[in-house]
This record gives C-alpha cells, structure tokens and sequence, in this order.
C-alpha cells in the first residue's frame, strides 16, 4: 500500500528536477504561437493542446510537469473545466490562463485546485512563466512533505508493538507490518494477497465475525467496525491463538482500505482462566465453609435445647435434695456439713445462671426482614425502668441527648444497652455512677458511645473482656456469669458493627459501638 505511493512520488520528483515541460490547454491557435515561443525562450519546454480531449491523453502520455488551463474551450468552460482536469490528473500542478477577471471565480478556482489564476490582459510571459515555475517548486516540497510523512508512517508501523494489517474491499490482504509477520508466521511477501477469513479459526465467534465482516467490505458502517472484537487466529505451524482486533476504515483515493491493529491475547486469556479457576475453588470453598458454618450452628442449637431441658433437669434435682438436706439436717451437722450445702446451693445457682446466659447468647440472631425504626431514647428510658432498683441503690446518674433511630430488632437493642449501662453500675466502685451515652453519625453508620466514672481496667485486657465467660475480678466482689459483654459483641458483630473499649484503672471506661444507620 505505501511502497507502491512511495514509488511512484519519488519518480515524480526526479523528473520535476529536470527541465520543466508546460502542457497549455487552450483552442487559440494565435496565441499558440506566441505563448509557445516566449516561454521557449524563457527556458520553459511547451507542448499545446485545443480541448479538454486532446489535454487528457497527453497528460496520460506522461513526462508533463504543469498544466497552464484556459477556462473557456470549445467542449467546456468555466470552473468545470478545472474539475474535469482534476478527475484525470490529480497530482499535477494546475495554473488558471483566462480573460475573465473575476475575482470570485479565482477564488472559487483556487479552492478546487488551481494553484495560481493569471489574467491574460495583465500577466507578461515572464511573470507566466516565474508563476509556473513556482507551481511546480511548490509541488515538489508537497511531495517531499508527503514522501517524509509515508516514510515516518511506515517506520512507525514497522516498529509497532501490535501487529498491523490492511485490507481491501474484498477482504484481501494489502498490508501486513513485521509484528504481524511474528504473530502469524507468514512473511509478509506471503501474506499479501491472502483473504483475511483463512486466518480465523472456525467457530460460532468466526461465523458471527465473517458475517459482519462483509457487511463492513460492502461500504456498511454497522457490524464491527470501530469495535473490539476477540477470535482466534491461526498461525503459519497450524495452532491456533486468541486475538484482539479493531477494524477501521481509510479513504484511498476512490476505494476504501480496512485496517486492524491486532493483539495476541494468550497471556491474558491465560490469566483469565487461571483467575476463573481460582474464583471457583475460592467459591467452592466458601461453600463448604458455609456448610460447616450451617452444621456448627445446627450443633450449637442442639445444645441450645439440651441445655434449656436435660442439663436443667438434674441440676435442679441435685440443687432440690441440697434444699431439703438442709432443712431437715441442718442443725445436727456441724459447721463444715452446714459449709458444704451453701457450696452446693451456690454452685447449682451460679450453674443455672450460666446455662442461662448461654442460651441467651445462643438465641441472639440477627433478622434478614425489614424492620421499623427503634428510638434509641425510648430503649434507654426502658432499661433505666428495669435497673431502677439498681440505679436508686448507687445513687447513679445516667445522661444522654439526642439520639438516633436504628431498625434493629428492639429487644436485642434492649438487651444491648441494659448491658452495658448495669456494667457500669456494677463496676463503679466507692463512687456513684455517672454514665453518660452519646452517638455521632458517620457516613452510613452511628457511632454510639457509653463513657463511666467506675474502677475501669488496664487496657491490655480491652479485648479480653467480650469473650465468652471473660472475668478479670473476682466473684465474690462482683457477682455475674462473665456472659454480658459477649451478648453485646454479638449483638454488634450481628449487624456488621464494632465494639471495643478504652480504658485505664481508676479513670473510668468508655464503650464504643457502631450500628448501621437508618436506611
């Protein structure tokens, strides 16, 4: 495609550099003889022709530098004598030789292709000659410029990472650069004149492909053009590769050539495949983590109900018999017989509580349903009704503002915050509660914050203290299951929140809790 213009433009220029031949088309023989000397003699070679006819085949002839044109001829006239000249000579230089003085028709002369529009009555043969002379100069730089524009062309084409190729109305290959001669095997001497379908594998993909491949070829603009496309190609050796192309069209001269830059895809494709497969053992196994995660819970709640009826019924049968044992021997048994009952009582009591507090935990799920709206204030005001006894005991002082509507299940939100607001009763030490219980929204969630005055603990146990059981002082101090806090984790975690502490002895401790906002 380009070494064919490239070609044919340097030997235009090589034939410029010589002695310059005028082709002057004009039927009046008079000034034929004229024009013909004083240009001869002005170093110009001259050859004349009376109609557009006679100019058209020796232009066709060849071995023309520039043609001098006058307007008016016998066969036609006007601006359609410069058209007519370019339909068969489009490269040549053109210069207008007319008595028509009319500024608006030079214009539109030089507009479709006139160089220069000279006036017969006004332009000597010197300065004829100087304006043709001049034409063909600036022709020659055009062609130069168009020589260093297709040489910078190709050797960007031959020094692409992508394969390029280009092909004609029919689907046959006219172009193909050096990286298309390492994707595909041929060569590109090999490759030229080949149809591009006998490079695509035969798949559903390749017959979508050719079919909107010859809507392309037949001038339609629908189909693929302009769009990415994936197929897979075959090589020279036979195997076949998964290829990106785009195709696009160029006008040249009166036909259209269909371009691609082309991709060899095997490496992504590859690393599609490896990501597919690990995605699906990825699947795979959460799957069966979830599975083990369904069967845990199926456990859980199996001890759930064992623990709700058959660990109870003995314990209350081992707490029923140290009941009457007491009543009854109490008085003939010593001090250490009378020690080991209330050890007895107070196991069995501190067993059920614990059993208790598991099911508790156990039962807390989160509800996949819609729920409506929960006033937080209204759930603090709630708890401070059920720790009345408690807050009136220590002399407590529980503050909170404005607080946020969350769509949680109301009892867990009860549970929640009962926790944590007798938490901090309990732990207050010689001092009387101060509790005071705030929220701040941030972007999607609530940050929910409940600050005491009490003992607090040393923050390297800040963690330890949601878990299951987790005690970190006595319980002949402070009674309790060690269960509270790990109900409020769960309840939290339920929700895809976050609870954490922070806190220092003696300084008092501060909860923090994040619930999703209200949608």
């Amino acid at each position: 495609m380009f070494q064919a213009e490239i070609a044919k433009n340097t030997s235009t220029i090589e034939r410029l550099q010589g002695l310059m031949k005028v082709l002057v088309i004009d039927n009046v023989p008079v000034e034929e003889r004229s024009l013909k000397e004083d240009l001869s003699k002005l170093g110009l070679k001259v050859d004349w022709a009376q109609n557009l006819d006679e100019g058209s085949q020796k232009i066709k002839n060849g071995n023309i530098d520039v043609i001098l044109l006058n307007t008016t001829l016998a066969d036609i006239n006007g601006l359609a004598t410069i058209r007519s000249v370019r339909a068969f000579s489009r490269s040549l230089p053109l210069v207008v030789y007319t008595d028509e003085n009319n500024k608006s028709i030079a214009l539109d002369a030089l507009r479709i292709g006139a160089q220069d529009y000279l006036i017969k009555s006004q332009d000597t043969p010197s300065s004829i000659a100087r304006c043709l002379r001049y034409a063909i100069e600036r022709q020659r730089i055009r062609y130069e410029q168009i020589l260093d524009g297709e040489r910078c062309t190709r050797l960007i084409l031959e020094n692409s990472l992508q394969a390029f190729l280009a092909m004609d109305q029919n689907g046959i290959i006219v172009d193909w650069n050096l990286r298309a001669e390492g994707v595909f095997g041929w060569s590109r001497h090999e490759a030229i004149g080949k149809p591009i379908k006998d490079l695509v594998r035969a798949t559903p993909t390749r017959d979508a492909y050719i079919k909107n491949l010859d809507k392309i070829l037949s001038d339609s603009p629908e189909g693929i053009l302009n769009k990415r496309m994936e197929v897979y190609a075959i090589h020279k050796d036979g195997h076949q590769f998964p290829v990106e192309f785009g195709i696009f069209r160029i006008k040249d001269k009166s036909d259209y050539l269909y371009c691609t830059f082309v991709n060899d895809i095997s490496d992504r494709k590859e690393m599609e495949r490896k990501t597919k497969l690990l995605n699906e053992q990825l699947e795979q196994r959460v799957q069966e983590r979830t599975s083990e995660l369904m069967r845990s819970n199926e456990e859980l709640q199996q001890f759930a109900k064992i623990a709700s009826h058959d660990l109870q019924e003995p314990l209350r049968a081992v707490q029923g018999f140290a009941q009457l044992l007491s009543r009854r021997y109490r008085e003939n048994l010593d001090a250490d017989g009378n020690q080991f009952i209330d050890f007895i009582l107070d196991g069995t009591e501190r067993m059920q509580k614990l059993i208790q507090s598991v099911l508790e935990h156990s039962n807390i799920r989160t509800n996949d349903q819609e729920l409506e709206s929960v006033e937080i204030s209204s759930i603090i005001k709630e708890v401070m009704k059920n720790l009345n006894q408690a807050i009136s005991d220590s002399k407590a002082t529980i503050i909170f503002g404005e607080l946020p509507a969350i769509a949680i299940e109301r009892s867990q939100l009860l549970q929640l915050f009962q926790n944590l607001i007798s938490n901090a009763i309990k732990y207050a030490g010689n001092k009387a509660p101060y509790i005071v219980i705030s929220a701040e929204k941030n972007i999607d969630e609530w940050l929910f914050s409940v600050c005491d005055n009490g003992i607090g603990i040393d923050s390297k146990y800040a963690s330890r203290i949601f878990d299951m059981f987790a005690r970190l002082h006595g319980r002949v101090k402070y009674s309790g299951t060690g269960m509270g806090l790990a109900i409020c984790k769960k309840i939290v975690t339920g929700h895809g929140g976050r609870i954490w502490m922070e806190s220092e002895p003696g300084e008092g401790s501060i909860f923090y809790f994040t619930l999703p906002a209200k949608k």
